[in-house]
């Protein structure tokens, strides 16, 4: 009885690491409204290419709530240099919408889209 505990704990606890470190893509995914990241990433790059400031301000605080969320939600499963170049990219975008430059803040929603496809892998 003793060897069969001693090689079950080590496998299931192996086990459990190993669908925590591969189960980012599903992490990822919106669990509801306020953690749709793909579609504050889309509602704020409409807004900075019709230069609407104010409702970009609002999705941008979006993002940074949904953000919140989902990072917490992944951090053990996805390389963290991806998430900290989304951190960076997330102020970069607040930088670009605070002096309304359409370019800056557009190049760097595109940046952060590729950070954000490129988490799960």
């Amino acid at each position: 009885m003793k060897k069969i505990v001693k090689y079950i704990i080590p496998a299931i606890t192996i086990s459990v690491f190993i669908a925590i470190m591969t189960t980012g893509g599903l992490l990822k995914k919106p669990f509801g409204k306020d953690d749709d990241i793909a579609k504050c990433i889309e509602n704020l790059k409409k807004d900075a290419m019709s230069e609407q400031w104010d409702k970009a301000e609002i999705d941008l605080n979006n993002l940074k709530r949904a953000w919140r969320i989902v990072e917490k939600r992944v951090q053990f499963s996805v390389e963290r240099d991806e998430m900290l170049s989304i951190n960076t990219s997330i102020a970069r975008i607040e930088g670009g919408v605070l002096v309304h430059d359409k370019a800056q803040t557009v190049t760097e929603i595109s940046e952060m889209m590729g950070h954000w496809e490129e988490l799960e892998k």
